[in-house]
């Protein structure tokens, strides 16, 4: 729930529409809002803490990412997310993004290699901190790096699509945290995928951009079914 939302919203010069979408987002990946939920306006406004017009507008980008389903005439549901959607998604994320990838590393220059250096350095250093984990900033850290590369050689079209699947999963990602050792096994994933840039080797960053999404997607799917099994 967001609390005096209207107040901060208007505070931080944030759309509300933004605000509350951010927060069911983060609400449907932790089951705060449950799978096959009917979301009712009235409902959304009294949890969120906003006029209808601000949640219809989050509800509507939230159906074209795939976090919800709308029948016309009929309202909003919470879609249930399972290992065949997410295996979907997954699918077209290694074939578009690998492929982009690929295409990146082959006209890289030697200034934007080092600036996926000097994120990747960041990344390591948040992960070996001491105490626990900063899931959030690794999150944040591994999005800017695959952000990073996308701009080296950038694809509009493809790019709507990349940015819709890397909000979907980057946010389940922050509410379902790593396997145990999935966040060492990115770090060895980006500094090969480092090394194939700084050579300028496409087929060689493709490989490896394939094997660091599906080596993502099997993390997260065995973090899935511990939660279905908890929650059974």
């Amino acid at each position: 729930m967001l609390e005096n939302a209207e107040a901060e919203f208007d505070a931080m010069g944030v759309p509300n529409y933004h605000r509350v979408r951010d927060a069911m987002r983060s609400d449907i990946a932790k089951g705060n809002l449950a799978p096959n939920a009917r979301l009712k306006i009235s409902d959304l406004t009294a949890r969120y803490r906003l006029s209808p017009a601000p949640i219809r507008e989050a509800l509507a980008q939230l159906a074209t990412e795939g976090w919800i389903v709308i029948h016309p005439n009929r309202g909003a549901w919470v879609r249930a997310i399972d290992e065949a959607f997410l295996r979907d998604l997954n699918e077209i994320r290694i074939a578009l993004e690998s492929y982009i990838t690929g295409q990146a590393a082959a006209v890289a220059t030697a200034n934007q290699v080092a600036a996926l250096e000097a994120i990747e350095s960041r990344y390591e250093q948040t992960l070996s901190n001491a105490g626990a984990m900063d899931i959030a900033r690794l999150v944040q850290l591994n999005a800017q790096l695959h952000d990073a590369i996308k701009a080296i050689r950038p694809n509009q079209e493809a790019g709507v699509l990349m940015q819709r699947h890397s909000i979907f999963f980057n946010t389940m990602r922050t509410a379902w945290g790593y396997g145990n050792y999935r966040p060492h096994q990115i770090a060895e994933e980006h500094r090969r995928l480092i090394d194939a840039f700084r050579n300028n080797n496409g087929p060689l960053a493709e490989q490896i951009s394939r094997e660091h999404i599906a080596h993502a997607m099997d993390d997260l799917l065995q973090l899935w079914r511990a939660r279905n099994v908890e929650a059974r």
